[in-house]
């Protein structure tokens, strides 16, 4: 479809300025006749707003039932809360420790472990779009349709931590490793053979005490949501102590819809038109967080995510309405 589309686009601009050729008998016979048939003899600068963002679009007649648009579209930068509950959990089995384990950590470290943890989500729109429109309407020139396609990163849109998050993950991280080296099988014997400091050993006895502590805790992570086989997805943060998701579709998204325009000026110059029509991302966003884990293949998602996530599920073509206002040199 990708090919087909960029086939017809070409098409389009070249079969009239071919069927002109065919009656000039030079350069400035062709210009003639395309300016006659008003062929890119016009230059349009148009302002977009609408569910792409921001834009700015060029614009020329190819025919006189036809016109190319190409232009950028931005979104502004806002942000959506999103909350995610932290918990403690046994062999894929969510208990009630975490109380215990925050009370340990703060004990220990000095370090607070939130309940909830924050996130912010936002889109990073930026796409490019050639666009087709035709005037099928000889006696009514304010309607037309349009075909073409918008190109733009795979990325729409992220989550990330709040900056004010980070002890708590951090802290999480640090438990992570107490809890991975104090229940693993070589505990007990690194440290009947090591000192903890110096000259001083850790008595056996107490090390055990500390191990069944430990293994009667629990892990802890961030509960987003299930597996299909019920066990809890918990999700660590990364190296760095951040926890994040991108939602992705395909580059290059084709587009199908109509409008509706006309003049707001007495001479004509001074253009507004409504479009809507919908893009072909690709089916489905696909939300995948930081350590690869795909959203969209989990049940019970959290919060905000699990409705965003279930408004997607009814949305796999992205509508696309906007308001343009132009002016014509």
């Amino acid at each position: 479809m990708k090919h087909l589309l960029k086939i017809l686009v070409a098409l389009s601009a070249l079969l009239p300025i071919s069927a002109y050729a065919q009656h000039a008998t030079g350069p400035d016979a062709l210009i003639a006749r395309m300016n006659e048939h008003g062929v890119f003899n016009k230059i349009e600068i148009a302002a977009n707003i609408g569910t792409t963002g921001l834009g700015l679009e060029v614009a020329s007649p190819m025919t006189e039932w036809a016109k190319l648009r190409a232009g950028v579209d931005w979104m502004p930068n806002f942000t959506v809360p999103m909350t995610f509950g932290m918990e403690s959990y046994i062999d894929g089995k969510i208990n009630d420790k975490f109380d215990k384990i925050q009370d340990l950590m703060r004990k220990i470290s000095g370090m607070e472990i939130d309940k909830n943890i924050k996130m912010d989500s936002k889109p990073t729109m930026t796409i490019f779009r050639l666009l087709v429109d035709v005037y099928p309407f000889k006696a009514n020139r304010h309607w037309h349709f349009t075909a073409g396609f918008f190109v733009g990163g795979n990325c729409v849109g992220k989550s990330i931590n709040r900056m004010d998050e980070m002890p708590s993950l951090l802290a999480l991280n640090m438990y992570d490793r107490i809890y991975q080296k104090i229940t693993s099988d070589e505990f007990l014997d690194e440290i009947i053979d090591e000192p903890i400091f110096g000259n001083i050993y850790l008595d056996p006895e107490i090390a055990m005490e500390l191990q069944d502590k430990m293994l009667e805790l629990g892990k802890l992570g961030v509960h987003v949501g299930d597996y299909k086989d019920g066990k809890p997805y918990m999700m660590m943060p990364d190296k760095d102590g951040t926890v994040s998701a991108k939602a992705k579709v395909n580059r290059f998204r084709p587009y199908l819809g109509f409008g509706y325009g006309g003049a707001l000026s007495a001479d004509g110059k001074w253009q507004a038109s409504f479009d809507a029509g919908v893009q072909f991302w690709g089916g489905v966003p696909k939300v995948v967080t930081h350590d690869g884990t795909v959203l969209n293949d989990l049940d019970n998602l959290r919060g905000k995510v699990g409705e965003y996530m279930d408004l997607m599920k009814l949305v796999p073509v992205y509508p696309t309405i906007d308001f343009r206002i132009s002016y014509r040199f």
